[in-house]
């Protein structure tokens, strides 16, 4: 028998949204024949890249820094802290992996509030952690104080928290995240929070810029779901001076190619596009949510690019609508594998014209 550790061995696979081409090869279709309303990505896409693409293809044949000094020094003026504090990696999901790592040993207490992102799960399992789940609701603006309590803090390794949530698309103003920080720094309990969506909500709640002033606060950000560049594995983590070198020091050598260290930190400077992509995804998400309403679902209110639509007022548990609106080439992320049952489904915000085309479609799966 092949020894394998244990908890990679019982692992269970995390489940994602986005999987158009496996769909599209699975329909025997093309992939621009289908809607995807299962990830959630900026409706506007990504600014022009094809022409640094072009020029950086001139260094493929050579090792890209690994210290990513260029992309680290963009990720620190976009967030307002000193490149040192910068951890950058391949993708939030690699930043979770390389946290749960780094700190969790066998047997320790680690708190995820749910409903939310499973890879925090997934990634803290495979270092053999004990799981303690905390609700926050699914519709409830709750105050972190109020289900992280001091004693769900005490004796834990590290807390997961997701600003905003997903799949709620719930925002905690910064004033909340801000205390339970310091709640988890006076408990020595390490906080992850997860702003990969916060570009595409108000930035202004960010906690990033006091990770440097902290021993025990790790923020991570995610440029897939702010620039629309899923096909580009690139993200970035924020920390005190002590947990940044060590992580730094640890991480894989040379997991960002050197195509998207160049391209984030070309894409860091876009301010303009993210600005007009808050201002559509807002008027979007109001014109969604209405029509919604309007074929009589329950959509929770959202302050992101994404919707969790309550499902049961239509009669038609979550699976059944995700198979019928498949059909109708439109892909919507079932949310059972959030802890949510039959009850609901996530969808995404995207342009006016493919929101149309979604309603349209939803409708004729409804009647």
């Amino acid at each position: 028998m092949i020894q394998i550790k244990k908890s990679f061995a019982e692992a269970g696979a995390c489940h994602h949204g986005g999987k158009i081409r496996a769909t599209a090869s699975c329909l025997k279709m093309d992939q621009e024949d289908l809607l995807d309303f299962s990830a959630n990505i900026n409706p506007l896409g990504h600014p022009p890249l094809v022409d640094l693409i072009r020029r950086e293809m001139k260094s493929v044949g050579h090792y890209p820094d690994n210290d990513y000094t260029d992309f680290r020094r963009a990720c620190a003026k976009f967030v307002g802290v000193d490149p040192k504090n910068i951890v950058p990696g391949n993708g939030s999901s690699e930043l979770m992996r390389l946290f749960a790592e780094a700190l969790v040993e066998e047997g320790d207490k680690v708190v995820i509030t749910t409903p939310t992102f499973g890879e925090y799960e997934t990634q803290s399992r495979l270092f053999g952690a004990k799981i303690v789940h905390v609700p926050r609701g699914v519709r409830a603006q709750k105050d972190p104080k109020d289900f992280l309590t001091d004693s769900v803090l005490k004796g834990a390794k590290a807390v997961f928290i997701c600003n905003p949530n997903n799949p709620t698309g719930s925002l905690l103003p910064r004033h909340k995240i801000v205390n339970l920080a310091r709640r988890c720094e006076r408990a020595e309990t390490f906080l992850f929070v997860d702003e990969a969506f916060i570009e595409l909500s108000d930035p202004e709640q960010t906690v990033a810029e006091m990770a440097p002033e902290m021993e025990h606060l790790f923020v991570i950000r995610s440029l897939t779901k702010s620039f629309g560049v899923p096909g580009i594995r690139l993200g970035f983590g924020i920390a005190g001076d002590y947990l940044a070198d060590v992580m730094n020091k640890t991480r894989l050598p040379w997991s960002i190619s050197s195509l998207a260290s160049a391209a984030g930190a070309h894409l860091l400077a876009q301010n303009d596009h993210l600005v007009k992509s808050r201002k559509v995804i807002k008027e979007e998400l109001r014109w969604l949510a209405g029509e919604l309403r309007r074929l009589g679902l329950d959509p929770v209110k959202s302050s992101v690019n994404f919707i969790l639509v309550g499902v049961a007022p239509t009669g038609l548990p979550s699976s059944e609508l995700v198979e019928r609106m498949e059909s109708e080439r439109v892909l919507v992320r079932d949310c059972r594998s959030f802890g949510l049952g039959e009850d609901y489904v996530r969808v995404a915000v995207r342009n006016r014209e493919e929101n149309r085309k979604f309603v349209e479609a939803l409708e004729r799966v409804l009647k």
